[in-house]
């Protein structure tokens, strides 16, 4: 399957029990120059080959994991589980629009299980949750909110930018 894109807590479901996890730095990241001002290392892997390169790959525990999390939501990474052929993750990447291939469509993107839902009747086309979709599927057109469902992948960042609550992720 490879990699999937999954909101955070979808994402969170996935790691597994315990407190043996790996970290290195991002491959997009690393091709690209490495100019990116949302972190290196935000490749967590669940066994040390799991992670997208060996560059800076080190163990680390639960805790710094949920300061990965707590990080990568901060700055609006979309989180990427890898997904193996039988639905296990092996891994997740936590991905921006300034260097990831798959966000920038140079590389082919799997669309999550879920889907973004707005309750049309409480948004206020405030235009807040533009800027965090990565993929364009929310986008501000004569002061109203168009949304292109069709492009939307389901990481679910539009949601906690919402200040009205109007938009919930759904099953697909």
């Amino acid at each position: 399957m490879g990699h999937v894109v999954w909101t955070y807590e979808d994402t969170r479901k996935a790691l597994p029990d315990g407190d043996a996890f790996w970290l290195s730095d991002c491959s997009c990241r690393k091709d690209e120059g490495g100019g990116c001002k949302k972190g290196m290392r935000v490749c967590l892997g669940f066994s040390p080959e799991a992670t997208s390169t060996p560059d800076n790959r080190s163990p680390v525990g639960r805790k710094q994991v949920e300061d990965l999390f707590k990080f990568a939501r901060a700055e609006n990474l979309v989180p990427r589980p890898w997904v193996t052929d039988d639905g296990k993750v092996t891994a997740v990447c936590f991905c921006c629009p300034c260097c990831c291939t798959y966000i920038l469509g140079k590389t082919g993107n799997a669309a999550g299980p879920k889907i973004e839902s707005t309750i049309i009747e409480a948004c206020t086309d405030c235009g807040a949750c533009e800027p965090v979709c990565y993929f364009g599927a929310r986008k501000m057109s004569g002061g109203k909110l168009e949304i292109l469902r069709d492009k939307c992948f389901g990481c679910g960042l539009c949601a906690p930018a919402c200040p009205a609550e109007a938009i919930r992720m759904a099953p697909r």
